[in-house]
Formats: C-alpha cells, sequence, structure tokens
C-alpha cells in the first residue's frame, strides 16, 4: 500500500511540473495546449482518487463507506477519459460528428455503469463494513480505455500529417506504455500499474511535444523553415511522387511601411490560416522566408492542386470583404516524378519560377520581364 501511493505521489509531483511548463509555453498550438493540460490534469485527479481509495481501504471505519464508493465511482468515471482526450489531440478535423458521437459514447457508458455500482456493484464493490471488492464489470473501464489508446495509436499511424515517420515511431512506442500497463492488469489482477505509467506516458509525451515545437514556426503555427530543408532531404534520398507549391504574400513590405510591421505581422498569420484552410489536406505547410511559404504534398494529382488554389482564390476573396488591409497571395506549383531525372530541388526552383510569374500577372508586369520574354521567344 505503501509503496503504491508513493508511487502516486511522484507522479502527481511530475504532472505538476508538465502542467506548470506547459502553461508556460505553449505546445505545438493554444488548443492542443489546453488538451494536454486537461488530460495532465485529470490523471492527477485519478490519481488522487486511487490514494484516497487506498487508504480508505485499509480501514474499517464504517463511515468511510460513502466517501470510499464516492472516490471509486469518480477514479473509474474518469478512467477512459485520459485516452479519450488524447484521442481528441489527434483527431482529423473532418471526421464526421457521428463518428465522436458514437466513439464518444463509451465514456458515457462507463460513465452510468460506475455511478450504478454503487448499489449494483457491477464495477466495484464496498460493502456496510467499508471492505472493497471487484465487480462483475470491473475490468469495463479498463477495456474502455485500452480501445481509446488503440485507436489514438491508429489515427496517428493513418492520418496524422503533423509529424514525420520518425516522430510517428516515438509516440507510438510511448503508447505502448500505457497499453502495456492496462494489458498486464487485465491479466494480472493484483498489479496496479495503470496510473503510474500513464502519467510516465504524460511526461514523455510532453517532452516529445516540446521537441517537435522546434519545428514549427512560433508566428504563424505552420512548420519551420529548418522542418522543410529536413523534408526536402527525405525527398531527395526516396523515389516517392510529390507536388511542391511555392506561395509569396504580396506588397508585405508596403503594408509594413504604411501600417508598421504589427500590421504586417497580422497579415502573415492570416495568410498562415488561409494557407492551411486550402492546402492542409493535401500535405504538410511550411513558412520558408519572411512573406514565402511552401506546401509539399505526397503523390497529389493536379484537379487536387487547381481545387485547392480555387479555394485560395475564393477564401481570400472572402476574407478581403471584411478587411481594411486587403491580403493578396502569388502561387505556383511542379510535380516532382520519384522515377524522373529532376530532383526534387529542380521541382522547387520550377515551382518558384511559377510563382513569379503569377506574382507578375497579378501586379500587370507579365510580358514585360526579361525571363518572359526569353520564356516566349519562339
Amino acid at each position: 500500500m505503501a509503496t503504491a501511493i508513493s508511487t502516486d505521489i511522484v507522479a502527481i509531483i511530475t504532472l505538476y511540473f508538465t502542467i506548470w511548463m506547459a502553461r508556460r509555453n505553449v505546445v505545438i498550438n493554444s488548443d492542443q495546449n489546453k488538451l494536454y493540460i486537461f488530460a495532465a490534469v485529470t490523471t492527477i485527479i485519478v490519481l488522487i482518487m486511487e490514494i484516497a481509495t487506498i487508504a480508505m481501504a485499509a480501514s474499517s471505519n464504517t463511515n468511510l463507506v460513502i466517501p470510499h464508493r464516492i472516490a471509486n465511482i469518480i477514479g473509474f468515471s474518469l478512467s477512459p477519459v485520459i485516452p479519450f482526450i488524447l484521442l481528441l489531440f489527434h483527431r482529423n478535423q473532418k471526421s464526421s460528428l457521428i463518428k465522436w458521437v458514437l466513439i464518444s459514447g463509451l465514456l458515457v457508458l462507463n460513465v452510468l455503469m460506475c455511478i450504478s455500482s454503487y448499489e449494483t456493484g457491477w464495477i466495484f464493490y464496498i460493502n456496510a463494513q467499508n471492505q472493497y471488492s471487484r465487480g462483475d464489470w470491473f475490468l469495463v473501464p479498463a477495456y474502455v480505455s485500452l480501445f481509446y489508446f488503440i485507436l489514438m495509436a491508429a489515427v496517428i499511424a493513418e492520418n496524422s500529417k503533423d509529424y514525420d515517420n520518425h516522430d510517428k515511431q516515438l509516440l507510438l512506442l510511448i503508447l505502448l506504455i500505457p497499453v502495456a500497463a492496462v494489458s498486464v492488469q487485465i491479466v494480472f489482477e493484483q498489479i496496479v500499474c495503470i496510473w503510474s505509467s500513464i502519467s510516465i506516458c504524460l511526461l514523455l509525451y510532453y517532452v516529445l511535444l516540446r521537441e517537435l515545437q522546434f519545428k514549427y514556426d512560433a508566428q504563424t503555427g505552420v512548420k519551420n523553415r529548418t522542418a522543410f530543408d529536413k523534408e526536402m532531404k527525405h525527398y531527395a534520398k526516396a523515389s516517392k511522387s510529390a507536388t511542391i507549391i511555392v506561395l509569396d504574400i504580396n506588397n508585405l513590405k508596403d503594408c509594413n511601411d504604411r501600417y508598421g510591421h504589427e500590421a504586417g505581422d497580422e497579415t502573415i498569420a492570416s495568410a498562415a490560416q488561409t494557407i492551411k484552410k486550402s492546402f492542409g489536406s493535401l500535405g504538410q505547410i511550411f513558412r520558408i522566408g519572411g512573406d514565402e511559404f511552401c506546401v509539399v504534398c505526397p503523390g497529389t494529382p493536379q484537379e487536387a492542386v487547381d481545387q485547392a488554389c480555387c479555394k485560395l482564390d475564393q477564401l481570400l476573396a472572402d476574407l478581403n470583404q471584411e478587411r481594411t488591409r486587403n491580403i493578396s497571395l502569388a502561387y505556383g506549383y511542379a510535380f516532382h516524378h520519384g522515377y524522373g531525372r529532376d530532383d526534387i530541388y529542380t521541382t522547387f526552383a520550377r515551382a518558384d519560377h511559377a510563382m513569379y510569374t503569377h506574382k507578375a500577372k497579378l501586379k500587370g508586369l507579365y510580358g514585360r520581364r526579361f525571363d518572359d520574354k526569353k520564356q516566349n521567344q519562339p
């Protein structure tokens, strides 16, 4: 008993410091940061409930029967909430509402069974002498938690565009810790290791997220130049097809000169969000310069790229109706075939040239530049 309580106390202290650090420094983005803190706080509550139930189970004081039952209800009810929160962390924004309602329905079922256990003893049973015993459906919270962890691993492996293969492997290894702990506790009922393992998982999860933060541009929330260079090297080594889309904000210098750099920073951030809405489903978005962005899309057909460009134009038109300072983006794209002679860097150069051609057309300069005249020569 003393060992279990000591382990839980150490886990609580560790999680408190991760919460403190997460509040000081936003990890990846503010929404995901809030989800992480919520998961850590929920874990602390469960650990406190576990300490309370261990202490009360060691006493024969009948006055503790009601608080003993309530503490177990809270602990068992919140158990699957933590992996569900982490699942939300990696959710696909396009997932249907019905799908998430069905997935979250397991949480509701678990809570109802835990509350009912106060009288029925389905999950646990505490008699009038304050003696604790496991119910016939004791493993339901563990099975629901295991389901969410496995589902989260599947989502990370298949759908997430925010992580490269190395990052995904690390995340999956971290997730194996609580999955293994839940599996052990299902097989060996006397071993209590789920919550200490989840605390370790959350700590390692936070460390990995802090590492991932160095791949992101703090101003826009998209990946930075360092991450872009790494992605380009990956395509240079692998024989994989890709579409490169280069985008540049028009007249940013004029915006900075007329309205100040704060206005320019707001323009960059708004442009980045619009690019994410347009191309986020196709590939990874990078900020590669002060006013320049690049989207790297694996094996994307031209029709999909053209549709995303049209969506970008429409989103900008809608956005500019609400702004006093219009945002204009020039863009160009090129296709890289893994089996072709051109490498990924040549493809980027072609996309960059196409972007400047588009920029010249937007400014009414196309045909007057030397490159345009050279290109149009018979």
